[in-house]
C-alpha cells in the first residue's frame, strides 16, 4: 500500500493558510464568501470540463487526483537489489529457477518481464512489449494530468465571466453609491475564486502527476534493462553498475553505503 505523500499535503496546507492569513489581515472572511460567485467559478469550470472529456475519463478523475497525494511504490535502490539477487540465482541455477521468486514479486511490470524470459521469448520481443506498455501508461497518465491542466485554464476564465456579470449588474445601479462599492467587490470575487482554484489546487495537482509519470517511466525503463540483462546472463556486478546509472547522486551514495555495510 502506498503511503501518503506528506509534502504535497504540507504544501497545500501552507499555501491555503497563507492566503487565509492575507484575507484575515484586511478584514473578515465574510468579504470573500459569495455563493453565486463560487457556483459560477467552480461549477461553471467543472461543467466546461465535463464538455471537454468523455465519461470514462471523468470517472477516473477523483482516483487520479488521489495519486498526487500518494508516495511512490518500490524505490530504485530496492529494484537494484532485487535484480542483482535474481541474476545471481539465474546464473547459478538457470532461468527456470526464477519461477518461484516471480510469484513473490509485487510489481506486475517486473513480473511480466521475468515471466517472458522464463518462457523463452526473444529479447527484442520482450523489449518491444515492455516499451509499448510504458508508452501506453505514459499516455494514460498524460491524459489524466491534462484534465487538471484544462480545469486550471477554465477556472480563471469562468472567474472572469463572473466578474463581467458582476460589472454589468453594478453598472445597472450606478445611481446607488452604496451598492456600487459592494457590486465591485462581488465582481472581483469570482476572479479571486478562479485564481485560487487554478493555482492552489488543480494546476499543482497536474504538475505533481506529470512529475510522478516521468519518474515512473524512468523506473520502468530501468526495469527493462534489468530483465534483459538477466536473460542475457550478464554478470550481476555489471547489472548493478548498469542500474546504478538510473540513480540520482543522493540515491547512489545511499545504495553504495548500504552495500558496503552489508559486506
Amino acid at each position: 500500500m502506498k503511503k501518503n505523500d506528506m509534502l504535497t499535503v504540507i504544501g497545500f496546507v501552507i499555501a491555503i493558510a497563507l492566503v487565509f492569513y492575507g484575507m484575515l489581515s484586511g478584514g473578515t472572511l465574510k468579504l470573500f464568501f459569495d455563493i453565486p460567485s463560487l457556483a459560477i467559478t467552480v461549477g461553471g469550470s467543472f461543467g466546461a470540463l465535463l464538455m471537454a472529456y468523455p465519461m470514462n475519463e471523468i470517472k477516473r478523475f477523483i482516483k487520479v487526483a488521489a495519486q498526487a497525494f500518494k508516495e511512490d511504490g518500490t524505490s530504485k535502490v530496492d529494484n537494484i537489489a532485487l535484480f542483482v539477487n535474481l541474476s545471481k540465482k539465474a546464473r547459478r541455477d538457470g532461468l527456470l529457477s526464477l519461477e518461484e521468486d516471480i510469484q513473490e514479486i509485487n510489481n506486475d511490470f517486473v513480473k511480466k518481464g521475468l515471466n517472458m524470459i522464463v518462457d523463452g521469448i526473444e529479447p527484442e520481443s520482450i523489449r518491444e512489449i515492455m516499451t509499448l506498455e510504458i508508452r501506453e501508461l505514459e499516455k494514460r497518465h498524460e491524459d489524466a494530468a491534462s484534465m487538471f491542466t484544462t480545469w486550471g485554464a477554465y477556472a480563471p476564465a469562468m472567474g472572469m465571466i463572473g466578474t463581467l456579470i458582476g460589472l454589468i449588474q453594478m453598472l445597472a445601479n450606478l445611481s446607488d453609491a452604496d451598492n456600487l462599492a459592494s457590486g465591485m467587490g462581488k465582481a472581483l470575487i469570482t476572479t479571486f475564486y478562479g485564481s485560487m482554484l487554478a493555482n492552489l489546487v488543480v494546476l499543482p495537482i497536474a504538475g505533481k502527476l506529470n512529475y510522478k509519470t516521468a519518474k515512473e517511466v524512468n523506473q520502468m525503463e530501468m526495469m527493462i534493462e534489468g530483465v534483459l540483462s538477466i536473460q542475457s546472463g550478464v554478470n550481476p556486478r555489471v547489472i548493478e553498475d548498469k542500474m546504478i546509472v538510473y540513480l540520482s547522486p543522493e540515491d547512489r551514495v545511499k545504495y553504495l553505503s548500504s552495500v558496503n555495510q552489508g559486506e
